[in-house]
């Protein structure tokens, strides 16, 4: 089967077509069972990517445990009713109740930081691009499975899909949070730019992070200097100066409100 590759020897990576770019799954495997980490964008993508996926890795529809949902947006989720129909025993594990948006009436269970999957994989909330988007750190090799949680600069390949974080204040605090973490290894949803869907030391990952925050703290600079200017003029200044992916003028007109809120307090 194309498209799939190993990322050790317990993680491996699905790219599935997405509009003009790509999503990507994850397996991950255990010795209490498999985990399958988003669930591709349409229902179709279940019989044609999803399940010759995991026939391929080895995973029965007794030995898949749960289905992780990394964040109630369709590119990740949209295949999560087709692929339940195959595996209706795996249990549906989200970061928040906006998944019964576009899946409903599919039962599911809001993680939280203090539990563990499978024994040695914990779920992180990483709040930003939304305020549910939850990650997965495999405790046995620090490898952590961001999905959309950490955008750096943006995706490679497209003009539609910069750096989209719409809660910056909450995910320049995750940044924070992830800092003191002992993450060995980083693998994305996406290629973002500079560094691609995967960091495999630690130096590595510290780049991601920086990078995370780098577009942040530039529009905040902007905003600061060019009070007059306009969201769409931020982000066209933006893109003029360092031609990195696009932003949308939602990410300029978060972090200008961030600004307004941080002078009232």
């Amino acid at each position: 089967m194309a498209n799939w590759i190993a990322i050790n020897q317990d993680i491996s990576r699905l790219t599935t077509p997405y509009k003009d770019i790509f999503t990507t799954v994850y397996t991950v495997k255990t010795p209490e069972g498999a985990l399958l980490f988003d669930a591709a964008s349409y229902d179709t993508d279940a019989d044609a990517y999803l399940l010759p996926f995991l026939k391929e890795q080895g995973i029965t529809e007794d030995q898949l445990k749960y289905i992780f949902i990394s964040h109630s947006h369709t590119d990740h989720a949209g295949g999560l009713g087709g692929l339940k129909k195959h595996f209706p025993k795996a249990q549906v594990v989200c970061g928040s109740a906006n998944i019964e948006r576009i899946q409903p009436g599919i039962a599911y269970h809001v993680a939280n930081e203090e539990e563990l999957l499978l024994g040695v994989l914990q779920a992180v909330s990483i709040p930003g691009h939304t305020k549910d988007s939850m990650a997965l750190l495999d405790l046995r090799t620090r490898t952590l499975i961001s999905g959309d949680c950490l955008q750096m600069h943006g995706i490679y390949g497209s003009g539609k899909w910069g750096a989209n974080i719409s809660f910056p204040k909450e995910h320049l605090a995750a940044l924070e949070k992830l800092r003191k973490m002992e993450i060995d290894q980083l693998i994305t949803a996406h290629d973002y730019h500079p560094l691609g869907y995967r960091c495999d030391d630690r130096e590595t990952v510290k780049k991601a992070l920086d990078a995370c925050e780098e577009p942040l703290k530039i529009l905040e600079k902007l905003i600061d200097q060019h009070p007059e200017w306009t969201d769409a003029q931020i982000c066209a200044h933006y893109m003029d100066a360092y031609h990195w992916p696009t932003l949308g003028e939602h990410v300029a007109a978060a972090i200008r409100k961030t600004m307004i809120k941080k002078e009232e307090e």
